[in-house]
């Protein structure tokens, strides 16, 4: 009970995360859907559920349904298979079972030929299935550099794999009554292997996540500068509000948000260079108390000098960029401008 509650909790955990994935591409929709449908299985799987639903078939046909969208994201990785048989299989295999179960409370195998027929023919799809995904992450793991990313390939494969074995075992025990005695067991295993599946999927996206992470750091300490550009000078902003929104809720990438950001930051001291005062000290300190300056001559409606003085010189990179213009938007806070809420802006 304890193991598959702690399975729940990394499942939903990570459907929900990467809910805004399925806005990005075709490849990104297949693995959520497939871990979607995974979620929802063993939720109706889970007994305090199971007790209060009484849909055994439920984790079943979601189960199915995992392994096409898992199947479907094999063939979109290798650029191979035909998506309408792969999704007239499923549609067959989801038909076969439904007429199986008509009438009847599923799935324990005592009962021959419809019940025999149910879980061979669950069991022979998920397994296809799988045996596939598992030749995907273990090939591919052979291509990726030494560390933890051929770790996290090896281990979804593992966990496939012995998914698969379970998938096998449940058809044996059609055949053979003794190893019916060890399916708890089997059960417990089974969740073992896709706990090691969901690790592996969330070592596999660490860096990205980690990635992210920084990123909307990084947005967030721009913010306080950010603000006080954008409502100086509102045409330097890109995109529209509406379209930030649409950001905010994943659809594009963070770093894009990011670099759009440092973009819009540049423009508006571009813009407010003309009231800006000649000063030989280019600390992150000088060029924060520079801005109120210049914000305030701008405010106060003094005229534009239209000097030569520029703003402290800045590495190359985008993450020199950031970095530098992160520290001034910290002094820029503590110079006094009141830092905004999150709340206040969609972006």
């Amino acid at each position: 009970m304890i193991l598959s509650a702690i399975l729940l909790t990394l499942l939903w955990g990570m459907a929900i995360v990467r809910f805004p994935t399925v806005f990005r591409d075709k490849r990104q929709r297949a693995l959520w859907g497939s871990l979607a449908a995974v979620t929802l299985g063993k939720t109706f799987a889970f007994p305090p559920i199971l007790a209060e639903t009484h849909m055994p078939a439920a984790p079943h046909l979601f189960g199915v349904l995992a392994a096409f969208f898992l199947l479907r994201f094999v063939a979109l990785v290798t650029g191979r298979g035909d998506n309408r048989r792969q999704t007239l299989l499923v549609v067959l295999v989801l038909a076969a079972l439904i007429i199986l179960i008509a009438g009847e409370t599923p799935p324990e195998p005592r009962v021959p030929t419809r019940n025999f027929a149910y879980w061979v023919v669950l069991e022979a799809y998920l397994a296809f299935v799988l045996i596939n995904a598992s030749a995907l992450f273990w090939s591919t793991s052979r291509q990726v550099h030494q560390g933890l990313p051929r770790f996290a390939l090896r281990l979804m494969a593992v966990g496939t794999a012995l998914i698969t074995v379970f998938a096998f075992f449940r058809i044996s025990a059609l055949i053979f009554e003794g190893l019916r005695d060890v399916e708890p067991v089997a059960e417990q295993f089974q969740t073992v292997a896709v706990l090691l599946t969901v690790t592996g999927g969330m070592l596999a996206a660490s860096p990205r996540a980690r990635s992210a992470l920084t990123a909307y750091r990084n947005l967030l300490l721009l913010r306080p500068l950010w603000k006080a550009m954008r409502d100086a000078f509102p045409e330097i902003i890109l995109f529209t509000p509406r379209r930030a929104i649409v950001e905010l809720a994943g659809v594009d990438d963070i770093h894009l948000r990011l670099y759009r950001r440092v973009i819009e930051i540049r423009d508006g001291m571009l813009a407010l260079r003309p009231y800006l005062e000649t000063t030989g000290d280019k600390s992150t300190k000088s060029e924060a108390d520079s801005i109120v300056r210049a914000l305030e001559r701008r405010k106060a409606g003094e005229p534009a000098t239209g000097s030569s003085a520029e703003w402290a010189p800045v590495g190359s990179t985008l993450a020199d960029e950031v970095a530098w213009l992160s520290a001034v938007s910290r002094e820029y806070r503590r110079a006094g401008a009141r830092t905004p809420t999150p709340s206040g802006s969609a972006r």
